[in-house]
């Protein structure tokens, strides 16, 4: 089982630092996507189609046909946030000695879920309203792309380069912090409807009793059982596959007992 866990964790480091490495921008590009329609809503222009549109229709696509694994695996801030609450995670086990992996209740977890719906729905109404060219220089996502890009932020950006720190702090309090709790395009990707066949299933049958070591791995304390109301929130990371004891969890439709004995 920890052969395998390493294995699946090795292959989605390697994944994720190539994406980080030659597509860092991909996050911020799928975005402008979302922007530049309600920029032309908001101009009462005729929308037109662009190359950041290009990005956001395919992984809008990519979302509804495999569930969200540019999220889980492709994105470089959400691979940021990963590096971040690992490195945290091996100084407490390490330094501090403590065990097991930290986090917020179950709770706050799902309280804090909404926030991004509240930061989406406040961007594109600053967009149609015209205030959003006054938040030039409070995006940290903006700071994060030049960062990745090279060049340093200058002294209009000192907003966003605070709320970059602040998220950066985030990011070892909770595992996908930025991703669960403030992403506008983590919002538009689990209002997509995803097909059953990218969705995590599990056969409770075989699940032993008071097991749950899929909802305690899970970053999102979300229960394994296909599309139910929060299945949206699901970053496809793959955590509760490989920890599963059992082998009792799958991408796409449980097979029956019948299916299985043959």
């Amino acid at each position: 089982m920890k052969k395998k866990q390493r294995k699946v964790r090795l292959i989605r480091t390697a994944i994720q630092l190539g994406f980080f490495i030659f597509y860092p921008a991909l996050f911020s590009t799928a975005f402008a996507g979302v922007k530049s329609i309600f920029q032309a809503l908001a101009a009462h222009q005729p929308i037109t189609w662009n190359s950041f549109l290009d990005v956001t229709g395919v992984l809008l696509v990519i979302t509804i046909l495999f569930g969200r694994h540019f999220c889980g695996y492709a994105c470089a801030f959400g691979s940021l946030g990963d590096a971040m609450y690992e490195l945290t995670l091996f100084i407490r086990q390490k330094i501090f000695h403590k065990k097991g992996r930290h986090g917020y209740p179950e709770k706050v977890v799902r309280a804090l879920q909404k926030v991004k719906y509240i930061l989406l729905a406040f961007l594109l109404l600053s967009i149609l309203t015209g205030w959003y060219a006054k938040l030039q220089g409070m995006s940290p996502w903006d700071v994060f792309s030049m960062l990745t890009a090279g060049k340093l932020p200058n002294a209009s950006y000192k907003i966003g380069i605070v709320l970059l720190i602040l998220i950066l702090i985030g990011m070892c309090t909770q595992e996908r912090f930025f991703c669960q709790f403030l992403c506008p395009m983590g919002a538009v990707f689990a209002m997509m409807p995803i097909l059953p066949t990218a969705l995590f299933h599990r056969n409770r049958e075989k699940c032993p009793a008071k097991c749950g070591l899929c909802k305690k791995r899970c970053p999102a304390h979300l229960e394994i059982d296909g599309d139910t109301p929060l299945s949206g929130e699901c970053i496809c990371c793959h955590a509760c596959e490989v920890t599963c004891p059992r082998k009792n969890i799958q991408i796409g439709p449980v097979k029956d007992r019948e299916t299985e004995k043959k």
